[in-house]
């Protein structure tokens, strides 16, 4: 009873964290293995493998070793996990001597993923099963953590490009427009000689709307002389928010 109120603790505390700040999948897969000695496999909801831990003595492996190598499990690994609902517990799979703990995780009304728990010839007891379910907690803080990181992130790489279009002059805004016109993709080649000429610009319009989108962050311009000036597009929205224009 002391050891699992001991482990208890230590899972709580990283749930604390996982509300506060990122912690990283593949150091709560290893902490949860150490913790309930077993094989632990954290998948997200379309099939990546997020992290695992597994121990030294299990032979072999519950998945196919590609998927592991890989990071994706695959379609049918994925429905078969996604067909987990709710928690079972010491279930055997077909031709396979491992006990396994399937601990399906939920947030914010939706599926999040699953966390498998495997081990060789040996159940889960009743602690264990216990700590399998705060550990599956653990892993659906962080993934909804990663979640709400990634849509802010994507907010401010939108908010980013709006800004720097908008203190962009008329003529400015148009050269823009015609720039990236020309270029496929997230990088390329401009002559702004050639392109004044195209278009009706002046050279100082263009290389002033270049500065203006560089020091924003939203793309790296490198003149290269006599060939011209090379693009690349580091802000993706950027595309989407000239199409708006």
């Amino acid at each position: 009873m002391q050891l699992l109120l001991e482990k208890t603790r230590i899972l709580h505390q990283l749930l604390q964290k996982s509300a506060g700040q990122s912690l990283d999948f593949k150091g709560i897969a290893e902490e949860l293995s150490r913790m309930i000695e077993s094989n632990v496999y954290i998948a997200g909801k379309k099939g990546k493998l997020l992290g695992r831990g597994e121990i030294e003595d299990i032979h072999g492996g519950l998945f196919h070793p590609d998927e592991l190598k890989d990071g994706q499990f695959s379609d049918a690994t994925q429905q078969w996990l996604l067909g987990f609902m709710h928690t079972e517990i010491n279930m055997v799979p077909q031709d396979s001597s491992f006990y396994c703990i399937m601990t399906p995780v939920f947030g914010s009304g939706e599926r999040l993923g699953t966390v498998v728990y495997a081990r060789e010839d040996r159940p889960y007891t009743a602690a264990e099963t216990i700590l399998t379910e705060y550990g599956a907690s653990v892993a659906g803080m962080q993934i909804l953590r990663n979640a709400s990181d990634r849509l802010e992130n994507e907010a401010r790489k939108k908010t980013v490009v709006q800004l720097a279009l908008e203190v962009l002059s008329y003529s400015e805004l148009e050269a823009v427009k015609y720039i990236f016109s020309e270029i496929e993709g997230s990088e390329g080649f401009l002559v702004a000689s050639k392109l004044a000429e195209e278009y009706k610009l002046t050279r100082s319009v263009i290389v002033n709307a270049l500065r203006k989108l560089e020091s924003a962050g939203v793309i790296d311009a490198r003149s290269l002389g006599m060939k011209g000036t090379y693009i690349k597009i580091l802000n993706d929205y950027l595309y989407e928010q000239l199409a708006h224009i």
